[in-house]
């Protein structure tokens, strides 16, 4: 697990392939047929999927002691990799992130065009999708995922005809402890963070912090993208704790580094401490409370919800609203493409008023590159990462 923690790039499109070389072909902890099941379970989950199958393989390995140490093994490397580059702000100057806005602007547009591919044809998915991508786009309020999962959920338990095939049954054991433990957290940290905003205590934000976390990870149908068309709307927009320009570059520098997608969290509060006013420890904080809170929900998820798997997979109505709330987690993803987007466009406005055509030509070239570049398939996601920091660096500003 450490290992390819240390080697996975490419997100959860990618992923998938680097578990089967390793856990089954080399090493034959499981076999195929283990990992096409326990994939497709985890893939109904909130939180990250590719994560949580690797936990759940380490809880079907090893019990619950190695699904944990599984899920450290997997997302410490990327985590801590994210945090260095979160504390230490000479890091990167800004001539080599300046063309980060472009292109993660096109990394979304390739990312909404292929998970697109990945909803079961249906209009009713179609138009899920579309829907929550545009309302969401008007609306951008955090209460939107959450009605927007439930609804789209119950349509899709109500209307979907695509027909299942029944697998036999799993009897094991059900541990409800851990399901009474995923919801009192999420409780008792949503209530701590609303008593200490009242009384201005300086401790609220790392509470808030650690309960937008949790929420987002709960509510993140689909995956990394998912997570950041949230972290968008929740850090950006509803509650302005950083600026475009730092959500891009998290998002855009998660792209080079191995592991799951979801240590953007870690970025993520550790800039919100940094721009709350907290020095180094209370940065190390944020990131140490992105991690937890991130991969929390979904660990808690995999251990309550492995054995009760085997007895939900068969019942219809459950089945069926799996293909609707995956519709409109790409119609969340959509969102933040559109947002992204808008504020890439709007930069380029910005910069044809100030009359710097040749910011614009080199901000659109770099755009269209890394559009032409992923649409090709020749080169890996980090490799595109460094082309676009080394033009940043050599070319004039």
């Amino acid at each position: 697990m450490f290992w390819l923690g240390c080697t996975a790039f490419g997100g959860p499109q990618l992923h998938l392939p680097h578990f089967k070389k390793r856990l089954v072909d080399k090493h034959r902890f499981i076999d195929e047929e283990d990992l096409i099941e326990i994939n497709a379970f985890c893939s109904v989950l909130p939180g990250p999927s590719t994560t949580q199958t690797l936990t759940a393989i380490g809880y079907k390995v090893g019990g619950g002691k190695l699904a944990f140490l599984a899920l450290l093994a997997w997302a410490l490397p990327g985590a801590l990799l994210m945090s260095i580059i979160a504390l230490s702000p000479r890091f990167l100057g800004f001539s080599q992130l300046r063309f980060l806005q472009p292109m993660v602007a096109a990394f979304l547009i390739y990312a909404i065009f292929t998970m697109a591919k990945w909803i079961k044809p249906s209009g009713m998915n179609y138009s899920i999708a579309l829907t929550a991508g545009v309302l969401g786009f008007f609306l951008q309020t955090p209460w939107f995922f959450p009605i927007g999962v439930l609804t789209a959920g119950y349509l899709s338990s109500r209307f979907n005809q695509r027909e299942f095939l029944h697998k036999p049954a799993d009897n094991k054991p059900i541990v409800w402890r851990n399901l009474v433990i995923f919801l009192a957290i999420f409780a008792l940290v949503g209530i701590g963070g609303i008593v200490l905003a009242l009384y201005d205590s300086p401790y609220a934000l790392p509470v808030r912090l650690f309960e937008n976390t949790y929420r987002i990870s709960v509510f993140s149908f689909g995956g990394g993208n998912v997570l950041a068309a949230m972290g968008v709307e929740q850090y950006v927009l509803h509650k302005p704790r950083m600026s475009m320009e730092e959500f891009n570059t998290g998002l855009g520098l998660l792209q080079a580094l191995p592991g799951p997608n979801f240590n953007l969290a870690v970025y993520l509060n550790a800039i919100a401490m940094k721009n709350g006013g907290f020095g180094f420890l209370g940065q190390l904080l944020g990131c140490f409370l992105g991690l937890v809170a991130v991969f929390l929900p979904g660990t808690m998820a995999v251990l309550f919800a492995y054995p009760l798997w085997g007895r939900l997979k068969n019942i219809e109505g459950f089945r069926k609203s799996i293909d609707g709330i995956f519709a409109v987690s790409v119609g969340f993803i959509l969102t933040a493409t559109l947002i992204l987007n808008l504020y890439f466009f709007q930069n380029l406005q910005a910069l044809a008023l100030e009359s710097r055509m040749d910011q614009i030509a080199m901000h659109a070239s770099i755009y269209a590159l890394c559009l032409g570049l992923l649409w090709s398939r020749k080169l890996p996601l980090p490799i595109i990462v460094i082309i676009v920091l080394i033009l940043g660096y050599f070319l004039p500003l």
